[in-house]
């Protein structure tokens, strides 16, 4: 604990040396439900009753056959001074425990996927441990996959200044928007940590059937948020069809359709969508206004078992069915690098490029949904994924700002995760996956896994 009474917790990353271990203040950790199994198993072992407070041990508390990084010795039964904890928490992003400002030392396996050991000291290293994690999705607490990457030697971490300036940002970014969503608890006999998103047209409800956790804050919006200096879209740019009847737009508006006459999908990925927009002459009923027209899925947050939250239809979905939209906040590239370097250091990251121009044109713009997002921020990783990622324009003539949308890419059943590949994504170029990216161990389960994020 330091001298102003925080607490810090060592984190020790799965896939790194011992050496790379990063201590974390307490606003960075996140699952309550990890220090209240440590806990429970430290009164265990050590035959302390339920209620003793161990907020009052001034000493380091690892559970038994626990690696102490000071003495680089294992704990043993006859030890006096640590007992290790250990508390599993179900995700495959990386996720660090809830901290309170004792004395005490902790080490918690959090991830089935990315092992954290986390100790917190009465006074910890005045020098922080050198770490780095490269943006993309991920969650703490939610569906995102953040790839780990070493850090060159003679970066440090994150300033603490810089840290407050972000969360100043977030609190910003939170309360600039009206929250017309709020995700509320249920009265629901079978499980209590129930939750539905209010107000949407298509239904998104939250279960927890695994533990006590609850969604990551953030709030629900279901349209971009542009923060400046990015503007939205000028609608005045845009050209418009002068079809009368909507089935036109369809039959002969487009030289190539991405939509059949059932409304699904019949593009291969890597085209970009173009609908209709406010300047055509055809209205809302247009068989070319798919994605703009919003989700018709129900969908599911859920808890699961080794993933952290992931999401699930609540209905068969046939291939090519629009699921749902990425949305966030839009942010500059150079405000995405200068928030990316805390997701780095947090180790996640919502960050998602809009990039489909990037071959001709460098990328502008960013879509961020860690403080503002729906429901497509908890989706997964899979290696043999249900669903896939395109490009859409409908509001915007500028070939660097463009939608991003999840469509079905087979057939899905009832209850199935929706899951997209990460390693798909366009929003991570080949030259991030380099022989300096740590791998990242994949936890899908699907038949043909790479076992490997960013291999």
């Amino acid at each position: 604990m330091g001298q102003n009474g925080t607490r810090f917790y060592l984190v020790e990353w799965d896939g790194y040396a011992l050496s790379e271990n990063t201590w974390e203040q307490e606003h960075n950790v996140y699952s309550a439900q990890a220090i209240k199994d440590f806990y429970n198993t430290y009164r265990k072992e050590k035959h302390l009753a339920k209620n003793f407070d161990l907020d009052r041990l001034e000493k380091k508390l690892l559970l038994l056959n626990s690696f102490d990084p000071d003495t680089k010795l294992y704990t043993s039964t006859k030890s006096s001074t640590a007992g290790t904890v250990k508390a599993s928490v179900t995700s495959t992003k990386t996720t660090t425990t809830t901290t309170t400002t004792t004395t005490t030392a902790i080490q918690s396996k959090i991830s089935s996927s990315k092992k954290t050991t986390t100790k917190l000291f009465l006074n910890p290293p005045s020098r922080p441990k050198k770490r780095n994690r490269a943006s993309l999705e991920s969650e703490t607490n939610s569906v995102m996959v953040a790839k780990p990457v070493k850090m060159k030697s003679g970066k440090e971490r994150v300033p603490k200044k810089t840290f407050e300036a972000f969360e100043n940002t977030m609190n910003t970014v939170k309360g600039s928007v009206q929250n017309k969503f709020p995700i509320v608890r249920t009265s629901n006999q079978k499980n209590a940590n129930t939750f539905v998103v209010e107000n949407l047209k298509t239904k998104v409800s939250i279960i927890n059937e695994i533990d006590e956790e609850t969604p990551a804050n953030f709030v629900y919006i279901d349209q971009l948020k542009y923060t400046a200096p990015v503007q939205p879209p000028d609608p005045d740019f845009l050209t418009g069809c002068d079809c009368s009847r909507f089935s036109d737009c369809i039959d002969a508006c487009h030289d190539v359709s991405a939509y059949g006459d059932d409304g699904r999908l019949i593009i291969n990925q890597g085209t970009a969508i173009y609908e209709c927009n406010q300047s055509c002459e055809c209205g809302n009923r247009c068989k070319n206004r798919v994605v703009q027209r919003g989700r018709k899925i129900p969908l599911q947050v859920y808890k699961t078992k080794d993933k952290g939250w992931g999401v699930r239809s609540l209905q068969d979905i046939p291939k090519g069915t629009f699921i749902e939209e990425y949305i966030g906040e839009v942010i500059s590239v150079e405000e995405g690098d200068r928030r990316g370097v805390v997701y780095d250091r947090l180790g996640c990251s919502y960050l998602f490029d809009m990039d489909f121009a990037q071959s001709e044109l460098p990328t502008r713009y960013v879509i961020d949904s860690y403080a503002l997002g729906n429901v497509s921020r908890f989706f997964n990783h899979s290696c043999s994924p249900n669903l896939e990622v395109f490009a859409v324009f409908y509001d915007s003539a500028d070939n660097q700002m463009h939608r991003l949308a999840f469509f079905a890419k087979r057939d899905i059943r009832k209850n199935e995760e929706l899951c997209f590949d990460y390693n798909g994504r366009t929003d991570v170029s080949n030259d991030e996956r380099n022989e300096g990216a740590a791998r990242y161990s994949c936890h899908c389960d699907a038949i043909g896994c790479r076992k490997w994020i960013y291999q």
